[in-house]
């Protein structure tokens, strides 16, 4: 079998004198097709034009997503994180556990006991040396990842639950939120308050979900009081405010475009909030 091409030269104007026949290529597609200029020293009434085709090859099989399950926890997930090399995966659960698991074939490397109450999130350093963990049992745990050991317990004071704590610049605070809507950064090596977000320009009820910059610099927090805020992470001042009209369930920023999303309760669709000029939005 060959294959017949029509003419290229249409769309250029010229005659249509030409076709091209290509032999038989099964489990390839023609993707492509470039036209080379004639040199200068070709005869006008008899030009050659090259062209040259570029194929994709087919691939007989496609390859099939296989899952991994992995099974640890003894109640439902809550969070789950990837390393920044993308080789561990760890996961939180009501269980007050947390696990890090190897992501190439799901092998459960360890578990992290110590929490009185259910996991709601963790962040791993970039290094992938530390671990910190957020509960419902009001507190934030630094664990080494490698021994499992805790080293440090971060305790708030107040009688609401932890829903996110991520690591702030170079790893030397942490930033964590909760159901009182109060965000404070922490110091990473000597477990001391730093800061904390100002009442009057912060959230007014549970702040539901924390996510930070590619770089670290600043971070958005979404909150149950039907609004987004974008924060400097350093120091904690308020950048924009974005008020919705239900609460925010979840926010996301990407890391390479100047847009970020959320999420609203008893919607099913991502609205786009936006904090700089020329932006791309979804």
């Amino acid at each position: 079998m060959q294959r017949r091409f029509a003419n290229p030269f249409q769309k250029k104007g010229l005659p249509n004198r030409y076709s091209f026949t290509l032999p038989s290529l099964s489990q390839a597609v023609i993707t492509e097709i470039h036209l080379h200029p004639p040199s200068p020293s070709q005869h006008r009434q008899k030009r050659q034009v090259l062209l040259f085709f570029k194929f994709l090859a087919r691939k007989e099989e496609k390859k099939k997503m296989r899952p991994i399950l992995m099974k640890g926890h003894e109640r439902p997930l809550t969070f789950l994180k990837y390393n920044r090399d993308g080789d561990l995966l760890f996961s939180c659960a009501k269980d007050h556990t947390s696990t890090v698991w190897f992501a190439d074939n799901g092998e459960r490397l360890g578990t992290y006991r110590g929490h009185n109450g259910a996991v709601w999130s963790c962040d791993v350093s970039r290094d992938s040396m530390r671990l910190i963990t957020g509960s419902a049992d009001q507190t934030v745990k630094l664990w080494n990842v490698q021994t499992g050991a805790q080293l440090y317990t971060f305790n708030f004071g107040s009688p609401a639950r932890i829903n996110r704590a991520v690591w702030g610049p170079l790893n030397r605070t942490i930033v964590s939120v909760g159901e009182d809507a109060v965000i404070r950064i922490w110091d990473s090596e000597t477990g001391k308050l730093l800061r904390e977000a100002d009442k009057e320009s912060g959230h007014k009820k549970t702040i539901t979900s924390l996510t930070k910059s590619a770089d670290g610099s600043h971070f958005l927090t979404g909150s149950l009081d039907k609004s987004a805020k974008l924060w400097d992470t350093r120091t904690l001042t308020l950048i924009k405010t974005y008020v919705t009209e239900r609460p925010v369930n979840a926010v996301a920023m990407s890391p390479l475009l100047d847009h970020v999303s959320k999420n609203k309760y008893e919607q099913h669709n991502l609205y786009a909030i936006p904090f700089a000029p020329n932006c791309i939005f979804l």
